[in-house]
């Protein structure tokens, strides 16, 4: 049960710093408007690596519950 308990807490942990990279992304949009064209460049490519570190984050939780139900039904 405690092998159980784990990959939940490890999902949880993985769903919430996708999330923290999602909202970051959204923030950092909002205030692109404000800034110079070289600054907004940065910005989003800092953008785009949280939307793509959010993507791996949310495939880890999936392989994550892949493999717990694999151990469970074994």
């Amino acid at each position: 049960m405690d092998a159980v308990f784990h990959i939940q807490q490890l999902q949880l942990k993985l769903l919430k710093s996708a999330s923290v990279n999602e909202n970051c992304a959204i923030d950092l949009l909002a205030i692109l408007h404000r800034l110079s064209t070289e600054e907004t460049r940065n910005v989003l490519g800092i953008i785009d690596l949280l939307v793509n570190e959010a993507e791996v984050l949310r495939g880890l939780s999936k392989d994550v519950t892949a493999n717990h139900f694999f151990v469970l039904s074994h």
